[in-house]
């Protein structure tokens, strides 16, 4: 198929083709380092992962990946914070209200979307905010994986305090 629902469906090519920007934007973000996009295009799996020095450097990466889409201006790139041992998890985008300027058609890809994020750390985690996220063995990782819709209809939340030793 060339498009599904008007949109034009990319090439696998395409797809590592932006993949491979990001990962190149996210390189240049000064205190950013180790970047490695992973692209399972059978599953339809993207992931990134990087290391960061400080906090604003993971924020600063996400607005230069917002200006490089042209997305909204007021759209918050500030997702994440960190001070006394706590790392935050917040989400700051309308996305309930993007949802409902799509068409119905579009909407129906976010029936079975799923997601999920993990965070690794260099010393262990105490406690954690999202009932939903569960911790590694070695207690320096947290998984947070759910459904997008129900993210949508704020039955699910991504937003997370991890308190660290």
């Amino acid at each position: 198929m060339q498009k599904i629902n008007g949109y034009t469906i990319p090439s696998k090519d395409e797809i590592k083709k932006e993949a491979s920007k990001i990962e190149a934007l996210a390189q240049s973000t000064a205190g950013i380092s180790n970047v490695k996009t992973n692209i399972d295009l059978t599953n339809y799996i993207f992931a990134i992962d990087l290391d960061f020095q400080k906090i604003g450097n993971l924020n600063t990466a996400f607005l230069k990946l917002k200006n490089s889409k042209k997305l909204d201006p007021s759209l918050s790139t500030d997702y994440f914070a960190f001070a006394d041992k706590k790392f935050i998890r917040t989400q700051k985008i309308p996305i309930k209200s993007l949802y409902e300027k799509l068409e119905k058609s579009d909407k129906e890809v976010f029936q079975t979307a799923k997601y999920t994020s993990v965070y690794k750390f260099d010393s262990t985690i105490k406690s954690f905010s999202n009932k939903n996220a569960a911790t590694s063995k070695s207690k320096k990782a947290i998984k947070l994986n759910g459904s997008i819709i129900s993210l949508i209809n704020g039955n699910e939340k991504i937003e997370n305090t991890i308190t660290l030793n």
